[in-house]
């Protein structure tokens, strides 16, 4: 069986929740242990113990993070733990209206491979069009996983 993969969301309208929730399904088809999990429910510290993680999150404001992910990614910021273990990708939705279009997108991204994690995927800004640019970043980011598992997805 292939390693778990965890999908972790912040969301303030419930749009990353959403795609989270079908990235996990995609996942599941491909045969993977998943393991969603809201910003809410995870502190940095337990990054320590996940291997695999994908990120969706939103933006809030002018660049911040949703409610939801605030006590995460403020603890995060504040912490040196050595994440060298951890692969991730970050799928960020925002509004290019704003001055910091994908803020948080962006800072998260950028602090996780600060603290040593790799970059299994580049970092995608989505755009309003979340829902029509979500499905290629989940099936590259699918595909990049099972590649460096050496295993074809269950699904092909």
């Amino acid at each position: 069986m292939k390693d778990s993969l965890h999908i972790c969301f912040g969301t303030m309208t419930g749009n990353a929740e959403t795609l989270a929730q079908s990235a996990e399904e995609r996942a599941q088809a491909d045969g993977w242990t998943t393991h969603l999990l809201n910003l809410c429910d995870v502190k940095p510290t337990d990054l320590r113990d996940l291997r695999q993680v994908l990120f969706v999150v939103s933006t809030w404001g002018d660049g911040e993070p949703p409610d939801d992910a605030a006590d995460f990614w403020y603890g995060l910021e504040d912490t040196a733990l050595d994440l060298s273990h951890l692969t991730f990708a970050v799928f960020g939705l925002g509004d290019q209206d704003y001055d910091d279009f994908n803020g948080f997108g962006r800072r998260l991204d950028e602090r996780l491979a600060v603290l040593g994690a790799s970059r299994l995927h580049d970092r995608f800004d989505a755009d309003l069009d979340f829902e029509d640019t979500f499905p290629g970043w989940a099936d590259a980011v699918l595909a990049q996983l099972d590649s460096r598992r050496g295993n074809a997805p269950a699904s092909a």
